[in-house]
């Protein structure tokens, strides 16, 4: 199975190795934006030491250079970044020998023109290229493109269309860059909106949209490129694009796996940073606050544990410490063990094994807390409500639910347990299911979930219903006689099947999707996903091409690559021949990918035994979604976005530390000294920036959804 992590580290340090230096010295200067990439590639940044004899942040007050040495610059184009280059280079001496420019993409040609009216970095450029490092692959088969703020804001706030376009070259470069280090030239398929839906909200045919314009990148970087994609034996990929709209289901639903559920309902868990905060027992016997992240590349066990659903997770590293214990017989006292909580304390007294005593006791203390949290909730208990409205009406059994309305007032709203947000995604699950409500409707089972008119987030909860509109799904119908909203439900759900929990019956349409598409292509609807260009040729039947040839025709031998076959279509062959690599599929999500989306495409990845990987702008979670839901409606000015906020432009003053002030020529001064050039004056400092206080709004349901 390839890794994302591998392939993109082995693609940075080939970028970086492929520039030399005398005696292949050199230093690496990188920005913040850079730095956060590599922490996803190196379990510590130190390692990038073996490659390059010092590594610094170009805006460090500690970076030290040698004039003697040559540097190689990794950086974000921005005017800052350009600026600070050009400070090295105005001190005399100059802070490096030569400079060498790598640039993440994005040089357009205003920030190229501004790199050119510089007076000293340009005197010293060796090489400047634009690297082909669009995302950060947060995990070993999901990728996340880089530089998209707010993605729900960007593509589907009416008062931000403007920014589309430069975001979707922000993943047309993320695509372009997991197609240059995979080494594949896919396939290329979009969802295509419903007419309804695109009428409702043009923002639907963004996926479109960048299915065509990521074409013609790729066309392009081939043409440019005569060794792409390398010779390989690999059928030809398949990458399906869609966004946000498609499944609406998945950004509401309560997941039972680890993960999921973890980053839904724990609030201890940074979804900005993945960072875990605990207390927990140390060797000593003592509590003490702890941190830890949760990441593919430092924990194991966080990889076998992430998918399980949260009670198997739960046997599982019960199973584990059990083990573990049983194999250090000397080390622990058993006949203080008892329970599986003893056990966790005999763990956590141990002097030695201290990254497996770390991870035990972090995943033991999460794995709790999501069961707790799922205890004082009733969310378990619950779920079976959403499960049959997600499953199209239908129980575990696959019998037609009745008075699912009845159901939803008397067991669901009016539980005592569950907070007011849980309740509301249970009321627009429902209203999902019956394709909308009249607004009296959502008003009384406001009412039975405690929110009348007069409470402080009633106004915050109808905006977000309201705002579905946005989505491409009328969720308020004007009145009660209107027919249900169409809409085609590509997610699937599970029935009459003993191995599956009832609360984890729901598979994405991510999962059906790639199901279909890799089971055989022809499965997958060319209606609701039709191909960028025209069908290949490969994925057309046998037989059918026969019925089509002539007789005495022969086909043609450049529409035959090897390489490009699909998957399915290799069957026939003789099954003596040696077996070929697998194939990749892609999968990429305009808008946000959920933490169950990214679950469904591992599972189809090992039960067709394919190589899937699924990208997206951003993970978002169910909170998230329904505070992002709410500012759809927000100005532009109200929502903070990267992409509007005034950039810093000056290099800091330290830079220019360095600058040397020629001494006044001394009257005894030889005739040969004078000719000598003198040595540049030291730049003109600009003027320090004064930061700008920005007052920050934070509204009710924010409050709310902490």
């Amino acid at each position: 199975m390839s890794n994302l992590i591998e392939l993109q580290k082995d693609q940075f340090l080939k970028d970086l190795n492929k520039i030399k230096t005398a005696h292949d010295i050199k230093f690496l200067v990188l920005d913040k934006d850079v730095l956060h990439v590599l922490k996803y590639l190196f379990v510590d940044t130190k390692e990038v030491l073996n490659y390059v004899a010092a590594m610094d942040l170009i805006d460090s007050p500690k970076r030290k250079g040698q004039p003697s040495v040559e540097v190689v610059y990794f950086l974000k184009p921005s005017k800052l970044n350009i600026n600070c280059m050009d400070a090295d280079f105005s001190n005399r001496p100059p802070k490096y020998k030569q400079a060498h420019i790598r640039f993440l993409p994005g040089l357009d040609n205003s920030l190229s023109n501004y790199l050119k009216s510089k007076k000293y970095i340009t005197q010293y450029i060796a090489s400047i290229e634009e690297v082909k490092m669009g995302f950060i692959p947060k995990e070993s088969q999901f990728f996340e493109t880089i530089g998209i703020d707010q993605p729900l804001q960007v593509f589907y706030n009416q008062s931000c269309y403007e920014l589309i376009e430069i975001n979707i070259q922000r993943s047309v470069q993320s695509l372009l860059n997991l197609c240059i280090v995979t080494g594949e030239y896919p396939i290329i398929r979009y969802s295509e909106p419903s007419e309804q839906s695109y009428q409702l909200s043009k923002a639907t045919i963004v996926g479109k949209k960048l299915a065509f314009e990521f074409q013609q990148a790729l066309d392009d970087y081939a043409r440019e490129h005569t060794e792409f994609p390398p010779a390989n034996s690999r059928p030809r990929s398949v990458l399906i694009i869609t966004e946000r709209s498609l499944d609406l289901f998945s950004l509401i639903l309560h997941d039972f796996a680890y993960q999921a559920m973890a980053y839904d309902i724990v609030p201890e868990l940074n979804c900005s940073n993945d960072i875990y905060s605990y207390r927990a027992e140390n060797e000593k016997g003592e509590k003490e606050n702890k941190q830890s992240e949760l990441k593919d590349l430092v924990d194991p066990d966080w990889c076998e544990l992430k998918h399980q659903h949260i009670i198997d997770a739960k046997e599982y590293l019960d199973a584990k410490i059990k083990s573990f214990v049983a194999s250090n017989p000397l080390l622990v006292d058993r006949s203080k063990v008892k329970t599986t909580t003893d056990l966790l304390s005999v763990v956590a007294h141990l002097k030695d094994f201290d990254e497996e005593r770390r991870r035990f006791i972090l995943h033991r203390s999460l794995i709790d807390e999501c069961i707790k949290i799922n205890d004082q909730r009733t969310l378990a208990l619950l779920a079976d409500f959403e499960q049959n409205v997600a499953g199209f009406g239908h129980d575990i059994n696959g019998e037609k639910c009745k008075k699912l309305a009845d159901t939803l007032i008397n067991n669901v709203l009016s539980a005592p347990q569950p907070n007011v947000t849980d309740k509301v995604r249970y009321i627009i699950s429902y209203a999902l299911y019956r394709g909308g409500l009249i607004e009296e409707d959502f008003f009384k089972l406001l009412s039975f979930s405690g929110v009348t008119e007069g409470h402080n987030f009633y106004s915050h909860f109808m905006a977000s219903i309201k705002n579905f509109d946005h989505l491409g799904f009328k969720l308020i119908k004007s009145q009660a006689k209107d027919k249900p909203f169409s809409k085609t439900w590509l997610h699937e759900t599970i029935v009459n099947d003993t191995n599956i929990y009832n609360t984890s019956r729901f598979i994405p349409a991510v999962g059906n999707t790639l199901s279909q598409a890799i089971t055989n292509p022809l499965f997958l609807s060319e209606k609701d996903f039709p191909y960028v260009k025209d069908k290949p040729i490969e994925i057309l039947d046998a037989e059918e091409q026969d019925n089509l040839q002539p007789a005495n025709s022969s086909t043609s031998a450049s529409l035959r690559n090897p390489r490009h076959k699909a998957a399915w279509s290799t069957r026939r062959n003789d099954p003596n021949k040696p077996a070929i690599s697998r194939q990749r599929f892609f999968y990429y999500i305009v808008g946000g990918v959920t933490y169950g989306e990214l679950k469904a495409a591992y599972d189809q990845s090992n039960l067709k035994n394919k190589d899937v990987f699924i990208g997206s702008d951003s993970i978002i979670t169910p909170l998230e979604f329904l505070q992002s839901l709410e500012r759809l409606t927000f100005d532009r000015s109200e929502l903070n976005l990267k992409d509007d906020m005034k950039e810093k432009t000056s290099a800091p003053s330290f830079l220019f530390d360095q600058a040397i002030v020629p001494p006044a020529a001394a009257a005894h001064v030889h005739k040969r000294s004078e000719l000598i050039a003198k040595p540049e004056t030291t730049p003109v400092l600009p003027k320090k920036e004064e930061k700008e206080e920005k007052h920050k709004k934070r509204h009710k349901l924010k409050r709310l959804f902490r």
